[in-house]
């Protein structure tokens, strides 16, 4: 499958939210290593991180291109009509003093819906980063088996495993990401391991 980039019109056929040059700038800003695999290795994993981010979250809003659209159903979960966020400041600080900025509302601004918003395209470079040194590792195989909680043996009793016994305990936490994606998921739930996450 060719590596091709949404450009803002929700393409049919696009497998990334950013480019391979945006993912290069952000390593580089941040001092992050890349330098042991290729073009195509990189393209690779930021395609696998894209799918992670565009799939497995509840976001705001609904896609620009739904399946009845004549142009075709667009193929990433971005871009998006009626995304909300929060984040965005109503007051702008202007030579010591906050004035309003009437371009946003109470508490934000929508986004608008030829754009991928920012921080969906850092979130994409830190799961492509985290995908080049663990391959897969954001979408594993998971196989459901009972775990012991607790055994008995004459006076002596031992606790075994507490985690998550779900699909989503076999997955990575990555901090990073919820941080920078949590204003734009749905109140009613990103991932059962999100829940809401918002910026101090």
């Amino acid at each position: 499958m060719p590596f091709v980039t949404e450009d803002g019109t929700g393409l049919p056929d696009a497998t990334s939210f950013i480019t391979l040059a945006f993912f290069k700038q952000y390593a580089d800003d941040r001092g992050r290593d890349y330098s042991a695999h290729n073009d195509t290795a990189i393209e690779q994993a930021i395609a696998r991180g894209t799918f992670y981010l565009s799939e497995s979250f509840r976001w705001k809003g609904v896609r620009k291109r739904l399946r009845n659209n004549a142009a075709g159903y667009q193929a990433l979960a971005w871009p998006r009509y009626g995304v909300y966020d929060r984040q965005s400041s109503y007051y702008d600080y202007v030579d010591g003093y906050y004035t309003p900025n009437y371009g946003y509302g109470l508490y934000g601004s929508y986004v608008d819906d030829d754009v991928i918003p920012r921080e969906v395209q850092w979130a994409t470079c830190e799961a492509a980063l985290y995908e080049l040194d663990n391959p897969n590792a954001l979408q594993p195989a998971y196989t459901p088996h009972d775990r012991v909680k607790m055994e008995r043996a004459g006076p002596v009793a031992v606790t075994y495993d507490t985690s998550r016994q779900d699909a989503w305990g076999a997955r990575p936490v990555l901090l990073v990401i919820m941080d920078l994606i949590g204003q734009f998921l749905s109140d009613r739930g990103g991932n059962r391991l999100s829940g809401q996450a918002v910026r101090g």
